[in-house]
């Protein structure tokens, strides 16, 4: 594990030169309420880290699957009819970018490397935009292992990126062309879907009827287990993760209670701690919080219907504004001494927990690059 520990310790020390650099500035002139934002260059430097590696990637996880599906494509659109009959009908959109970039290079380092940069400016950005600590939202994505989908389930966190980056179109309400957004992205991962319904559920403020509604759901598929569970491989039967169900119905045991744990921490906080915070309530924080609601119902209902592998990847969609909200809280609900000892008690936890996921749960995520001539 030690090419992520070098990624660690680089986020590290840019988000914290990416702060000690910051600005303050005012955002929200009515309620003259000021954050902190951090210089664009730190801001990419800090990602930069986490882009290059994902980019000369030779062997990490699912990263073969997608060697071998990028060599057997082919470089014209004329010949891919085949494809759009088989399995590729589930995603034609990252099937045509494919070939057409295919078309310029037969080099799958490319087509990494564009990956990686869209999608690691696109967590970037809604960061540099929103968050009022981004030293510490930075330290999240990666010690909370957010990273790994960089590296691990591409397509999916591509379009998952996308969508964070278009987090200005949720909160000036301008749902037609956030549909039309989902609507193109799903050719690339079609449970984008989900965040057609679920606008309606995380727009407005925090606790709201919608959201008391999906807790209410989360309640009726705990009671319910055996029925939703039926239910659930009904509505999947013909989507891009009906394979994947079949295949590990036998082992998958849903997500790991350290995950839920880990990611349901900042919706708890803010519930606990919900009247403290609700004069200071920003539009940004209102739709994280809902945001973060949403990942972690996602997340223990794919605990309890035993499917790690199809709903427990739902919530990234979601879970990314955690990001923004951890340190928004810890800011606007301690005072300066509680506020010291929490950011030490977060991280040493979030340390604790990089390790056991990187070293442990994924037996330390072997790295490969045939560029950089690394093998970990």
């Amino acid at each position: 594990m030690t090419i992520y520990v070098f990624m660690l310790i680089w986020v590290i020390i840019f988000g914290l030169l990416a702060n000690v650099t910051s600005k303050t500035v005012c955002v929200d002139s009515e309620n003259m309420i000021y954050e902190q934002r951090v210089n664009l260059f730190f801001a990419l430097m800090t990602f930069s880290v986490i882009i290059f590696f994902a980019s000369l990637r030779s062997s990490v996880a699912d990263t073969g699957a997608y060697i071998s599906m990028f060599k057997s494509y082919p470089n014209d659109l004329s010949q891919i009819d085949g494809l759009l009959n088989g399995v590729a009908k589930r995603y034609p959109g990252f099937l045509v970018l494919t070939v057409i970039l295919k078309k310029f290079t037969s080099d799958y380092t490319v087509w990494f490397t564009i990956i990686a940069v869209i999608s690691g400016i696109c967590v970037m950005i809604p960061l540099y935009k929103y968050s009022s600590d981004f030293g510490v939202s930075a330290f999240l994505f990666m010690a909370s292992c957010q990273f790994s989908w960089m590296f691990n389930g591409m397509r999916q966190f591509l379009v998952a990126s996308i969508i964070f980056a278009c987090t200005g179109l949720v909160l000036r309400r301008k749902f037609i062309p956030y549909a039309i957004i989902v609507c193109i992205l799903s050719t690339i991962h079609i449970s984008a879907l989900i965040l057609i319904p679920m606008y309606f559920i995380v727009t407005g403020e925090p606790w709201n009827k919608r959201t008391m509604l999906f807790i209410g759901a989360i309640i009726l598929a705990i009671l319910f287990t055996s029925k939703f569970t039926g239910m659930l491989e009904e509505v999947v039967e013909n989507t891009d993760y009906a394979t994947s169900m079949e295949e590990f119905k036998e082992t998958d045991d849903g997500t790991s209670i350290m995950r839920i744990i880990v990611e349901s921490v900042p919706v708890i906080i803010a519930f606990l701690y919900r009247n403290r915070i609700k004069d200071k309530l920003t539009p940004i924080i209102n739709l994280s919080i809902n945001m973060s609601l949403v990942a972690s119902g996602l997340y223990v209902i794919s605990k309890i219907a035993r499917s790690g592998i199809m709903l427990g990847r739902l919530p990234i969609y979601f879970s990314l504004y955690n990001l923004i909200l951890l340190p928004w809280l810890i800011k606007n609900i301690f005072n300066k001494e509680e506020e010291r000892l929490i950011y030490y008690i977060m991280f040493v936890l979030y340390i604790t927990y990089f390790y056991y996921q990187i070293a442990v749960a994924w037996d330390g995520l072997g790295y490969v690059s045939k560029i950089l001539n690394l093998k970990y």
